[in-house]
């Protein structure tokens, strides 16, 4: 049976394991973690321990760097307690350093009492007026916090601290590592949509993944708009068209403009990025749809090492798709 995996917010997903020519069997494991789902699938001659393996790492990860548990390291330290930072919340931290230096500030972990104040980690939707932005902008900016040992340091107690933009990327890419280590040559990690592929299904395939089409409404059936091949890489999509919410008829995203402190709105509805990892792809998803589709070509004219694909819309409300050169050698 053929399927395809959607990079973006929902996959097609049989469960079945099948036996090949080298002896290998197809396993596939499905579940819920981090406020959405994960669906993995291995080649190898048994599944023993595999997802009490994997169940691990998540728990350790929503342990470290979530804002969902109470008790986690980022909750804490968002409410200015004494912690003790591990390995994944530093590792989390560097990365989305890397990632701001990158991007010239579109990706920035520090938005979080605005990401939390316009309702996007809860149900509650607030209004803000343009001096409540500018007060919590204020606290806004990588420059407000930096670690020394294991502690992390804020120049202000208000500063909070949202990885979102890249925790499932890295989440994606520590189960690559797991696999790496136990031996597995060919497999599919997708957590949310941040997806990567390791090496050849037995038949020499590679593993091919769809790009979700944008729909006019959150829960209008998901069709895909393309579809990518791919070995020892990673896609990410993130895309406006299904994570807002609407308010006196205007949709407003869920990415924050770090710079403005204000939902970004603009024509690019969905952005698809193919990189060596699932943690960078994830950054430069999350920053593209902050800076748009015009800055977006711009920086990948400087930075031609990554690929992305863009759908985006016209002044007449046609969707339009736009990628560079190096994205053409994946599409199927």
């Amino acid at each position: 049976m053929k399927k395809i995996l959607f990079a973006g917010i929902c996959i097609l997903i049989v469960l079945f394991t099948t036996s090949c020519s080298n002896g290998e069997k197809r396993f596939v494991f499905d579940g819920t973690v981090q406020g959405t789902y994960y669906h993995i699938v291995i080649y190898n001659d048994d599944s023993t321990g595999f997802r009490q393996g994997f169940d691990s790492i998540f728990t350790c990860i929503d342990n470290s760097v979530s804002l969902w548990v109470r008790n986690s390291l980022l909750s804490r330290v968002n409410r200015n307690e004494n912690v003790i930072l591990d390995d994944i919340f530093k590792d989390n931290f560097i990365a989305a350093q890397r990632m701001n230096k990158l991007t010239e500030g579109a990706l920035d972990i520090t938005v979080g009492a605005l990401v939390k104040s316009y309702g996007f980690s809860t149900q509650r939707r607030t209004n803000l007026s343009q001096r409540q932005i500018n007060d919590m902008l204020k606290y806004v900016g990588m420059d407000k916090v930096f670690i020394s040992g294991n502690k992390l340091i804020k120049k202000y107690p208000q500063t909070q601290i949202d990885f979102n933009a890249i925790a499932q990327g890295y989440t994606t890419d520590m189960i690559t590592k797991y696999l790496d280590n136990k031996g597995i040559k060919s497999f599919l990690i997708d957590v949310g949509g941040e997806v990567y592929a390791r090496g050849l299904k037995p038949k020499k395939e590679k593993w091919k993944v769809a790009i979700e089409q944008p729909t006019k409404s959150s829960d209008e059936e998901r069709s895909y708009n393309a579809t990518v091949s791919l070995k020892d890489e990673s896609i990410v999509t993130s895309g406006s068209y299904r994570k807002f919410y609407e308010e006196n008829g205007v949709k407003y995203s869920h990415t924050i403009d770090p710079k403005t402190g204000r939902p970004v709105r603009h024509s690019l509805l969905s952005v698809s990025v193919i990189a060596k990892d699932a943690t960078t792809a994830d950054g430069l998803a999350t920053s593209f749809m902050v800076l748009g589709l015009n800055k977006s070509i711009e920086f990948l004219q400087n930075h031609k090492e990554y690929s992305a694909y863009f759908i985006y819309s016209d002044s007449n409300g046609e969707l339009k798709i736009w990628y560079n050169d190096s994205f053409k050698n994946y599409l199927n």
